[in-house]
C-alpha cells in the first residue's frame, strides 16, 4: 500500500490504515477491475469526504502540466483494436472522448481498460474520473492512463457544452467536428482499392442545416451506421474531420472514430429556389415544383464503354415547365417519382439541348427529394 500512503495521510486519522487498506481492497473488488489500487484509494477517500487529488477542468489541461486528473462525461466510445508488441505479445487499445462544460479531450485506454468498451462497462453517457499523463496526439492533446494513473466511475453531475457546429462555419483542416442536419441526398456505397493494395468502401451524402449544406463522405465500417437513414431524415455526425474538396470547397469526413446517429429533433433546412420561368442557360439552380411528366429510364454506353442511365422528369411551377435529366444513380431516384409529387432539385445545371430548349442536368453534385 506504499503507493496509496499519501492518500491515506490526507484522511487525517479518520480511520486506521488497516481499515483503509481493507476498504481499498473491497473497492477494487466491487469495481470489477475498473480501477487500480491507487484509483480505488482515491475513490475510498472521496467516499470519506476527502479528495485524493484536486480535479481540474478540461480547458485547463495543458502539456506543461504533464499529468491531469479530471471528471467528465463520455461523449464518444470507440471499439478497441488489437496490435502486436515488439516482444510478440498482443495488446489492445481504445479511445474515448470525455467532456465537461469547458471542453472535450481524448482519453487512451490500454488492454484491460480497453476491454471495458467491448463489454459495455464503459459507454457513452457515463461520468468518470480520469487520472493520466498528457501528451500531444494526432488531433491535439490527449490523456493516456499509464502506471500511477486510473479511471473510475463518478456520481458527479456533468453538463456538457454543446459541441455542434453550424455547417456554414466549417472550414478545411478541422478535427473532432460534430454537426447535425437533414439528409438531402445520398449515393450508394462504392468500393475501391488503396495504394497499399487493401480495399475500402465509401458512401457520400449531402447534409443541410439552417445555415447551409455540405458534402459528407463516410468511410468503411461507419457506412453501416448510415444505412438506416434516407433523404429527409435528420441525423447527427459526431467526431468527424474536414478537408478541402477537389473543387476548392469543404467536405466533412466520417472515419473510424466518427459516430452517426438519429437527431433528437428534425433539422430545418430551406434551399433558395429560382422560378422555372427565370432560368437561363449556363447557370446552376435549385428549383421546386410538381412532377407533371416522367420519360422513363434510358440506358446507354459511354464513350469509354461503361454502362450509363438517365431519366427525364418534367416539373412545373406557376411560372413554367422544364425537363430535368437525372444521370447515373439519380436516375433511380427519378424513376421512383410519380406524377403529382412535389419535389425540390438542387445544384442542377441549365443548358440548351438539341431541340434548342432549356433543360436542367442533374449529376453527382445534385440532389432530389420530395417535399410536403
Amino acid at each position: 500500500m506504499s503507493d496509496t500512503l499519501d492518500i491515506y495521510e490526507k484522511l487525517g486519522g479518520k480511520i486506521s490504515q488497516k481499515e483503509f487498506n481493507k476498504m481499498v481492497d473491497e473497492k477494487m473488488e466491487a469495481m470489477g477491475g475498473l480501477c487500480d489500487e491507487r484509483t480505488a484509494a482515491m475513490l475510498v477517500a472521496h467516499d470519506l469526504g476527502v479528495e485524493g487529488a484536486a480535479a481540474i477542468k478540461i480547458k485547463d489541461i495543458t502539456l506543461d502540466k504533464r499529468n491531469a486528473e479530471f471528471v467528465g462525461k463520455i461523449t464518444g466510445a470507440f471499439p478497441p483494436r488489437e496490435f502486436s508488441r515488439q516482444d510478440g505479445t498482443a495488446g489492445r487499445v481504445a479511445n474515448i472522448l470525455v467532456a465537461d462544460e469547458t471542453g472535450e479531450i481524448r482519453v487512451v485506454l490500454w488492454d484491460d481498460l480497453a476491454d471495458l468498451i467491448k463489454t459495455g462497462d464503459l459507454k457513452e453517457g457515463d461520468v468518470i474520473r480520469v487520472k493520466g499523463y498528457i501528451k500531444e496526439g494526432q488531433q491535439g492533446l490527449e490523456v493516456t492512463i499509464g502506471r500511477g494513473g486510473g479511471l473510475m466511475k463518478d456520481d458527479a453531475k456533468i453538463t456538457v457544452k454543446d459541441s455542434m457546429s453550424k455547417i456554414k462555419d466549417l472550414k478545411a483542416g478541422l478535427g473532432n467536428v460534430s454537426v447535425k442536419g437533414v439528409i438531402l441526398s445520398r449515393q450508394e456505397p462504392k468500393s475501391f482499392n488503396r495504394k497499399d493494395g487493401s480495399s475500402g468502401t465509401l458512401a457520400s451524402l449531402m447534409l443541410g442545416d439552417d445555415s447551409g449544406k455540405i458534402r459528407v463522405t463516410v468511410w468503411d465500417t461507419k457506412i453501416k451506421e448510415l444505412d438506416p437513414f434516407q433523404p429527409g431524415e435528420s441525423i447527427e455526425l459526431l467526431h468527424g474531420y474536414t478537408r478541402e474538396s477537389f473543387n476548392g470547397g469543404v467536405e466533412l469526413q466520417v472515419g473510424s472514430r466518427g459516430i452517426i446517429r438519429k437527431a433528437e429533433k428534425p433539422v430545418q433546412y430551406e434551399e433558395e429556389v429560382t422560378k422555372i420561368g427565370e432560368i437561363v442557360p449556363d447557370q446552376s439552380y435549385n428549383v421546386k415544383g410538381t412532377v407533371t411528366g416522367i420519360d422513363g429510364v434510358r440506358e446507354f454506353t459511354t464513350k469509354d464503354g461503361k454502362p450509363g442511365r438517365l431519366c427525364g422528369v418534367h416539373i412545373s411551377d406557376e411560372s413554367g415547365r422544364i425537363r430535368v435529366v437525372f444521370w447515373g444513380e439519380l436516375a433511380n431516384a427519378a424513376e421512383a417519382l410519380s406524377v403529382g409529387d412535389k419535389i425540390i432539385v438542387t445544384d442542377v445545371q441549365a443548358r440548351v439541348n438539341m431541340k434548342q430548349e432549356i433543360e436542367l442536368s442533374a449529376n453527382w453534385r445534385s440532389s432530389v427529394r420530395k417535399i410536403e
